[in-house]
């Protein structure tokens, strides 16, 4: 039989791998045979184009949505995006509840997911009750409402915060297999507006200024 391109190309092909050592496409019969020739040798089955079949409409576009609340809450599909609690039943103990970073995507922490260490639960606070009070080797002591705190120049931050524990499984002498939240689920990023704490002329330690009795160690 005469040998032509095409029966070389068809024999060659024919001695190919289906399969890669990393169990990933032959790249040689992917590039030669093309995708289609691939993905038969492989069992993979290929998307047609769009516009082969008409798209569906789903249920949800049909018909009108939920009301919008006064203030907004996670979608129905993210109840399993949860913080982990070492202390679900508040025995008197400390509770750790931990960051699930494995669920996440960005770098800001939801304030419901943000972690925690608490030692006598959460408090409930009145805001309209709540005081900053600077004192001790300060001229001035000074006391502050969250009010009084709202007048000044705000500025935004990121911060990166995180429990001098986190990460503790790692120091088990045996290999510890568990997800990202249960590792270093003591660690958040939070991103908040206060007062600036420098000492611009309107920031607030400026106010109360230092007492001489106050040493400054320089570097």
């Amino acid at each position: 039989m005469e040998t032509t391109p095409n029966n070389r190309s068809k024999r060659e092909r024919e001695k190919l791998q289906a399969i890669a050592g990393n169990g990933l496409l032959d790249r040689r019969a992917f590039l030669r045979g093309g995708a289609a020739m691939a993905g038969a040798m492989m069992g993979y089955t290929f998307v047609g184009s769009a516009a082969a079949e008409p798209l569906a409409d789903d249920a949800w576009s049909k018909a009108p949505g939920n009301i919008v609340p006064a203030y907004g809450a996670p979608s129905r599909f993210e109840k399993n995006v949860v913080r982990t609690l070492s202390n679900p039943n508040s025995e008197p103990r400390t509770s750790h509840a931990r960051t699930p970073h494995h669920l996440l995507n960005g770098t800001i922490t939801p304030n419901g997911l943000h972690f925690t260490i608490s030692h006598a639960g959460n408090p409930d606070i009145d805001p309209d009750k709540h005081r900053l009070v600077i004192h001790g080797l300060v001229k001035r002591p000074l006391v502050f409402t969250l009010d009084a705190l709202g007048r000044y120049p705000m500025v935004s931050r990121m911060t990166f915060v995180e429990c001098g524990g986190n990460s503790a499984p790692f120091f088990s002498k045996e290999p510890i297999q568990a997800s990202a939240q249960a590792l270093h689920g003591l660690a958040s990023c939070a991103a908040s507006g206060s007062p600036p704490c420098s000492r611009r002329p309107a920031s607030i330690p400026k106010r109360s200024g230092s007492s001489p009795k106050v040493r400054t160690r320089r570097p």
